[in-house]
């Protein structure tokens, strides 16, 4: 079928909506969920009460409260009665008035023996210190309305860190404190300071300490059955050791023993079950599969994840508690945890030997950053952002019947004519400016809002930052056929029911309909060349979490055409709408008559903003969505939160010079700290010219580093590939310096490399 038979289609579809009323949308199938829904969904406890970034939630059982810990040093009490109406939660301190210096706040426990001893412990981290925060545990008194006194600070330990620094700290039921520590380091590379083998390490380890009486010259007492007092030089403090960053901690309620989440790095999540003495491998093992050769194994044996799952699956594990209440019988005695990313829900139920469930119970989208316990042992749980509640877990509402969900694009209702693709009355085609890089591949775009629904825009602000957020009606579809010189491969639906639902279609061989992908996804190959079809679970990352809108359907986007005036006439975006898309500009990325920042801004957009934005659920903060100033992205002179990738001191931008710009080298590299994490598998080699010379422009004086065929550091790998991709080197040159760049001893410059082939 030639493609402009597309363009046509397009122009008489634009034409015709462009002059006509706006008809109602009503043979929509797209209804529900092909799967089954999860037994649970998540309910909010208190509605009117909300914590800026909570990281713990502790239960002070003799005093009947929950106290809340937010990230950056505030502390508030609730009552432990969840079936309380307070008005407002109640502050106990803020640990910034008594500790200036403070970073992150991260884990709060109370003295077993609170009425006797009114102590709290705390543990947290302060600022920079030569590029490194400085880790500390502390102890605190409080009064008899709850709360902390300044003047009773006294420390407990201290140790530098930058990274993965844990965070949980909490009383087990022999009476000790024990707290989660982890590797100290950013993400890549992996253990960069080779702590989780090393017993001498504060790193990478569960400690234990016993607060109720002092060695000499300690503010604790080392406990006398500590798994590691007969070796030379182990910390004495460590019970358990090989995580990577073991991210919230509870113990059984019969046995004792620990269990804990340990966060991952490029692949796998972990739970495991601790034991004395543990080692679990990090970084000679990732969870269940091997990772650094290069490291001697601590003295015991590896200890192999009690569950584990795939970052299809999720992204961020947070661990969880056993249930001990009986509010909901079924989960009576199983581990539950979720996913920070996907904010998913499992419940493990173990015999005492091995596991013998481990369910999806619940799919919440929050951003599950820690679980808590209320006094009968009911768990709940904090989602993150600015505005973040505590929620318990409910039973899901029963279908009356099952939902027949289209399991073929012709039975979805979105077009009158699959084969042609003419869309069914209701639906509209839109173009945008800056589309996401598909290994080339290109797309088309439709909007379905059901019956006459519109999306209604609104602008909130940000010191001082415009950002706009929209609100679309239940049932809202939006489609993407993705094709190869007019053959289609996938379609691809999102579909708005509280949260955007990802679905792909696979085109079958004649061209005439597509069929539901399994919710596994499908790797195949297409036209001689490898194919992904997401999983529904690697949808949920880029649009169902907490920011939760999609970003081709988006003001500056489609301001193009005169969409944006033909979308209004048609009551399908309000006002609002329109006068967003005045500061987000975007252009075609590669249309060099537009300015060189909208064009860069627009490819980082597109292909970076889906998680790197406000609340966007990424671990790296900045916000590149259009709107954001430069200036006030969290990217120029940042510094990087998950690894420098062998360029030390660098920047997530250096201003003048993209080879010492994270940025820069992420998108660059096929190995290890790719970026976008998921989608195309290969790299958009004009785009990454255009970030280049964007980056260069913002000070085109700066002193670059000249390239040589046989580079000593990654920045001179940069620059090399950056001659080698634009043509600047001969021929035989380009294939020495590859040849040379392969056999390198610095990985960061082989994974740069790992995509060109010697010829």
């Amino acid at each position: 079928m030639p493609y402009s038979f597309y363009f046509t289609l397009l122009f008489l579809s634009i034409y015709t909506f462009g002059n006509a009323e706006r008809i109602p949308w009503t043979t929509s199938q797209i209804h529900g969920s092909p799967e089954p829904p999860p037994a649970y969904r998540a309910e909010v406890i208190w509605p009117h009460i909300s914590f800026t970034n909570g990281l713990d939630i502790t239960l002070l059982e003799s005093e009947n409260k929950l106290f809340i810990l937010e990230q950056y040093g505030k502390i508030w009490w609730l009552p432990a009665d969840l079936s309380a109406q307070p008005d407002a939660a109640t502050p106990a301190g803020d640990l910034r008035d008594m500790i200036p210096d403070l970073m992150n706040a991260l884990g709060l426990a109370f003295h077993p023996d609170f009425k006797k001893t009114r102590e709290a412990f705390i543990y947290y981290n302060t600022e920079d210190h030569g590029g490194f925060r400085m880790m500390r545990a502390s102890r605190f008194k409080l009064d008899s309305d709850l709360q902390l006194l300044p003047e009773s600070r006294e420390d407990l330990f201290e140790f530098k860190g930058q990274g993965h620094v844990g965070g949980d700290i909490q009383f087990g039921p022999d009476g000790m404190l024990y707290i989660s520590v982890g590797d100290l380091a950013a993400p890549s590379p992996p253990d960069r300071y080779d702590m989780g083998q090393d017993l001498a390490k504060w790193g990478s380890k569960i400690l234990r300490i016993d607060v109720r009486r002092n060695d000499p010259g300690l503010p604790y007492h080392i406990p006398d059955d500590n798994p590691f007092l007969d070796i030379p030089d182990a910390r004495p403090e460590t019970w358990a050791y090989g995580f990577r960053n073991p991210w919230k901690f509870s113990f059984h309620p019969e046995t004792g023993n620990i269990w804990t989440g340990d966060v991952g790095w490029e692949a796998w999540e972990m739970v495991y079950r601790v034991e004395k003495g543990n080692n679990f491998g990090w970084p000679i093992m990732e969870g269940p599969v091997p990772l650094r050769s290069d490291l001697a194994q601590g003295p015991t044996p590896i200890v192999p994840p009690t569950a584990y799952y795939s970052h299809v699956e999720g992204a961020s594990i947070t661990g969880g508690y056993f249930v001990t209440s009986s509010r909901i019988p079924e989960l009576q005695g199983a581990y539950l945890y979720g996913d920070y990313i996907t904010g998913r829900v499992w419940a493990l139920y173990w015999d005492g030997q091995k596991v013998t469930r481990n369910d999806l119970i619940a799919d919440t989208r929050k951003t599950i950053v820690t679980f808590g316990q209320d006094p009968e042992g009911d768990l709940i749980f904090l989602d993150y952002p600015v505005d973040g509640q505590l929620h318990r877990l409910v039973p899901a509402e029963k279908r009356s019947q099952p939902n027949k969900f289209p399991q073929s694009l012709s039975e979805s209702g979105l077009f009158s004519d699959v084969i042609k693709e003419v869309p069914s009355p209701g639906v509209y085609p839109f173009s945008i400016n800056a589309p996401t890089w598909q290994d080339g591949l290109e797309s088309r775009y439709w909007i379905g809002l059901p019956g006459k629904g519109s999306i209604e825009a609104y602008v909130n602000y940000r010191e001082e930052i415009p950002l706009m957020g929209y609100r679309q009606p239940t049932d809202t579809v939006l489609a993407k056929t993705i094709h190869n010189n007019g053959k289609r491969i996938e379609t691809q639906i999102l579909h708005f029911d509280g949260y955007w639902n990802g679905y792909s279609y696979r085109w079958n061989a004649d061209q005439t309909d597509a069929v539901l992908v399994p919710k596994e996804g499908l790797d195949t190959i297409i036209d001689e060349k490898p194919y992904h079809f997401p999983a529904r679970s690697e949808c949920v990352r880029c649009h169902g979490s907490n920011f939760n809108r999609p970003l081709a359907f988006y003001p500056g986007q489609i301001d193009r055409d005169g969409q944006l005036d033909r979308f209004r006439a048609l009551d399908l975006v309000n006002n609002e709408f329109l006068e967003a898309a005045t500061f987000q500009k975007a252009a075609n990325p590669m249309d060099e008559t537009a300015p060189l920042n909208t064009r860069a801004r627009s490819w980082i957009h597109a292909n970076c903003a889906h998680c790197h934005r406000v609340s966007g659920g990424a671990g790296v903060t900045s916000m590149m969505n259009l709107g954001v100033p430069n200036e006030r992205t969290e990217l120029i002179l940042n510094e990087p939160m998950k690894g420098n990738f062998g360029l030390e001191n660098g920047s997530l931008i250096e201003p003048g010079n993209p080879y010492r710009s994270i940025l820069y080298y992420r998108i660059n590299t096929l190995g290890a700290g790719h970026m976008p994490m998921i989608g195309a598998r290969t790299m958009d080699e004009n785009g990454i010219e255009l970030i280049h010379d964007w980056i260069r422009s913002m000070a085109p004086q700066k002193a670059i580093p000249d390239p040589t065929l046989k580079p000593a550091n990654v920045e001179q790998a940069l620059a090399l590939m950056h001659r080698i991709r634009t043509g600047a080197l001969p021929k035989a040159e380009a294939q020495e310096a590859i040849s040379n760049c392969l056999k390198s001893s610095d990985p960061f410059i082989i994974n740069l490399f790992a995509g060109f082939s010697l010829e």
